[in-house]
């Protein structure tokens, strides 16, 4: 085997490696985005908790006074 080929095939082992490292980036990108989009949604209803109980008491306080 001459340096020529020994070259050639591990530049090709480096080119396989780079690639497969590339889609092991994207794929965990991707799942960094969809745990960040799930933490949002349940932040976001947790949010929506108080908001709630807060229409609710405006809501009873109107009925209480128009009720005296």
């Amino acid at each position: 085997m001459t340096t020529q080929e020994l070259y050639d095939l591990m530049a090709k082992g480096f080119d396989d490696i780079k690639t497969t490292l590339a889609s092991i980036d994207n794929r965990l990108r991707n799942v960094e985005t969809d745990v960040a989009e799930l933490k949002g949604r349940r932040l976001a209803f947790k949010e929506w908790i108080p908001i709630g109980c807060a229409a609710i008491a405006v809501i009873v306080s109107i009925i209480a006074l128009v009720k005296n």
